[in-house]
């Protein structure tokens, strides 16, 4: 495994056991009087942190994202993650290899991880970076708690689909 990838990987791994921290995830929830919607947090989350396109310093730590108020696409899903286990949801954090991150919630009732991607306030559109953003997605991983998974192919829009006709 290269070493950017074994290092990238090990990265959010660690992160995605730091974000579980009951302290971290009390002091979050203490912010809110209520428990709020996706959609809802994703506006809270706009209204405290804005997008850097510029040299920003990183931080993968939800309360200094807060503080620092300004963020890429790591630091948008780092802290929204952490604000959705805050919410009691079932949150991972997604890691794209070749540059992006996002954020996956477990629906209970449909029994499925849902797409968010925090920094462009997106729900539920897997397919945006191939279709809009034209990634060819490679390698797609989901970290929950210290483990991994691949979820490359939840992302991948099927090509080439053979239409099998009986006559």
């Amino acid at each position: 495994m290269p070493f950017l990838k074994r290092d990238a990987i090990e990265k959010y791994r660690k992160i995605s056991e730091k974000i579980i921290d009951s302290l971290l995830l009390s002091k979050l929830s203490n912010l809110f009087e209520k428990n709020l919607s996706l959609t809802e947090l994703l506006g809270w989350l706009h209204e405290k942190v804005k997008w850097s396109d510029g040299d920003i310093i990183r931080h993968n730590d939800p309360m200094e994202i807060l503080i620092y108020g300004k963020g890429k696409c790591g630091e948008f899903s780092i802290l929204f993650t952490a604000l959705c286990l805050a919410h009691n949801y079932r949150a991972r954090l997604i890691l794209d290899m070749s540059d992006h991150i996002w954020t996956e919630v477990w629906n209970e009732k449909q029994k499925r991880w849902i797409h968010v991607d925090p920094s462009e306030k997106k729900i539920d559109d897997p397919e945006m970076y191939e279709r809009d953003w034209k990634k060819d997605l490679k390698e797609v991983y989901a970290f929950e708690n210290g483990n991994m998974q691949n979820v490359t192919s939840q992302y991948k829009i099927a090509k080439n689909q053979t239409v099998i006709s009986s006559s």
